[in-house]
């Protein structure tokens, strides 16, 4: 009897292990918003306890720290922009996209409505506010070169992040801004508002992406397959049931406007559909959008050098 309980404590000791849910932390772009719940979906619906994952989610202080932490290690995933995944290549940072989300930058010229814009070239005679040195800057000034606009024309102003309030009260007609952020915000609040998005102005520019480090990739391969795997599931699900995905993520973040997050979620998911995602699902991605980015990033001055793109992205977690 005595060898029999040592046997089966034996066998329990054994298979604890192998049991266990790997831990991993997963650092978002920003703070929690409607923009990440097929994120909080997956969680809650069990996808990643499925692939034997226990997942903490963080929230995030921008792509660049994010990028940073998952390039020494700190963290074991992220979601960030594309864009920061290619210059963290270039400063050698081994930081790889698993899976581009979405599919076309946010980025836009936002205004009301009432203004009757119906191209860029109505911006003449308004005032736009821009964000000073930042790359949302750099993106429009590519926008306007590519659509031949005489930006003398336009009267820019410096604007920090509050474009949405700048142009609530007036101070500014129009801004340079994430649509599904500011914009959204004038229209949660009742300002009717329209975007033209740099992505369907010329500039071809992945969005947030799911990323990891190399090295993880080399001594956990199985690991990233699998946090992959329910983490596109979760998205997969989201295109399917809207309502219950913005229901968990809001049970989950009581906090958040549910207004705005209702309006920014539908706009969410339309961002991670395209024709390449119709052909090989949510995720995929191209070496040759990935070069075209790059190509945009060198014309704009974001980098200064183009670097292997081949070696910055993987689709094979996702197959």
């Amino acid at each position: 009897m005595f060898a029999r309980c040592l046997l089966v404590l034996g066998l329990m000791l054994a298979l604890g292990p192998a049991n266990a849910a790997d831990k991993v932390k997963l650092r978002l772009d920003w703070v929690f918003g409607s923009e990440h719940a097929p994120i909080f979906l997956a969680k809650e619906k069990g996808f990643f306890s499925a692939e034997g994952i226990d997942v903490d989610i963080l929230a995030g202080e921008g792509s660049t720290v994010t990028v940073k932490l998952v390039g020494n290690a700190s963290t074991e995933f992220g979601y960030a922009a594309a864009d920061q995944v290619l210059l963290a290549a270039s400063r050698e940072l081994n930081v790889v996209s698993t899976a581009v989300v979405l599919q076309k930058s946010p980025a836009a010229v936002i205004y009301p409505t009432a203004l009757g814009i119906k191209g860029l070239a109505d911006l003449y005679g308004k005032t736009l506010g821009v964000q000073l040195r930042s790359n949302t800057e750099k993106q429009w000034r590519a926008v306007a070169k590519i659509q031949n606009l005489d930006v003398s024309k336009i009267k820019e102003v410096p604007a920090d992040r509050a474009i949405a309030q700048l142009i609530a009260n007036k101070t500014i007609d129009a801004g340079v801004a994430f649509y599904f952020n500011d914009g959204l915000k004038l229209v949660s609040d009742g300002i009717p508002m329209q975007w033209t998005l740099f992505a369907d102005a010329g500039l071809p520019i992945y969005s947030t992406a799911l990323i990891t480090n190399a090295d993880l990739i080399k001594e956990k391969p199985d690991l990233v397959r699998r946090f992959t795997r329910a983490f596109v599931k979760g998205w997969d699900y989201a295109l399917e049931h809207e309502k219950e995905t913005l229901e968990v993520f809001l049970k989950a973040n009581p906090t958040v406007d549910p207004k705005y997050s209702a309006l920014k979620l539908p706009e969410v998911l339309k961002l991670a559909q395209s024709e390449d995602t119709k052909g090989h699902g949510v995720g995929y991605s191209t070496k040759e959008k990935w070069d075209a980015m790059q190509k945009s990033l060198i014309e704009i001055e974001i980098m200064t050098a183009p670097v292997d793109t081949g070696r910055v992205f993987t689709n094979d977690f996702l197959k």
